[in-house]
């Protein structure tokens, strides 16, 4: 079984967004990631994604690259 997923770094000029889990130690960020849900597509994945954990609405996906991940049961 494969989970797909994705990972988004969100801009905005010179910065970037980045989210902290209450279970990350104090001090650490990370960037957006998310399951893409059956039927969905990637760029829909992170627009939904971005909505649900930090309340942004994007605009202007720019699709970068795909790349190896070292979790066999997820395509990142």
């Amino acid at each position: 079984r494969i989970s797909p997923s994705m990972l988004v770094l969100v801009t905005r000029g010179e910065e970037i967004l980045l989210a902290r889990s209450p279970r990350f130690v104090t001090g650490v960020y990370s960037t957006l990631a998310g399951f893409v849900e059956p039927g969905e597509s990637v760029e829909h994945c992170v627009a939904r994604e971005v909505r649900e954990e930090v309340g942004l609405e994007v605009k202007n996906l720019h699709y970068l690259r795909s790349q190896g991940w070292p979790f066999p049961p997820s395509l990142m």
